[in-house]
């Protein structure tokens, strides 16, 4: 699938300098995403979270919480027409989680179908001449690949509809929000209008 750019929602000045693509496959009951983040040496530095292998607590990577309040790569998926669906949390740091919701924001609860959830970060480090980025500047480049099976209740799914999503945090202590589209006022990632993926 051809990596789709990811959208700021009312991007400031110090988003303009950041640039997100991302892209997502479904084959034989797994899911693939990957995220690749760019931004400006310029800008403000995005706040990337330190690795759990870093951490005198807990040095392997944790289920855990409110990941989305620092730097998160997120994806939602459902079920095409059907009204419950997944969100997975991905943290730079290992740290993850997926939840299920039976509809809009509603009966969340964790997916104990996962006890880990292993992926591959790169990065940050210089992004390669031949990056292909709008912002012709020296930039760092952090990427995120995970493959893993799909939710149970997925893994026959003859049509999955998915949102890709992040939150930014960089230095000066700006969150952004970015996602495929923000069809609302306010974003809003569990807006279904927004999952402008099909798999």
């Amino acid at each position: 699938m051809t990596p789709c750019r990811l959208h700021c929602w009312q991007p400031a000045d110090s988003s303009n300098a950041l640039e997100l693509w991302a892209d997502a496959t479904s084959s034989h009951g797994h899911l693939s995403l990957h995220y690749r983040l760019s931004w400006s040496l310029a800008s403000p530095a995005v706040l990337v979270p330190p690795r759990a292998s870093a951490r005198a607590e807990d040095p392997a990577p944790q289920r855990r919480d409110g990941l989305w309040q620092h730097t998160c790569f997120e994806a939602f998926l459902a079920p095409l027409g059907g009204e419950s669906y997944w969100e997975v949390n991905l943290s730079p740091s290992g740290d993850w989680n997926v939840y299920r919701f039976a509809a809009y924001r509603s009966a969340q609860q964790l997916e104990e179908s996962y006890t880990q959830l292993p992926f591959t970060l790169m990065g940050p480090r210089p992004a390669p001449p031949q990056t292909s980025c709008q912002n012709p500047s020296v930039r760092v480049l952090l990427e995120l690949d995970l493959r893993c099976p799909l939710p149970p209740e997925l893994a026959q799914t003859p049509q999955l509809e998915l949102g890709l999503t992040a939150v930014i945090e960089q230095a000066d202590g700006a969150l952004s929000y970015w996602a495929l589209k923000h069809p609302g006022t306010e974003p809003d990632f569990h807006d279904r209008r927004g999952w402008s993926l099909r798999l």
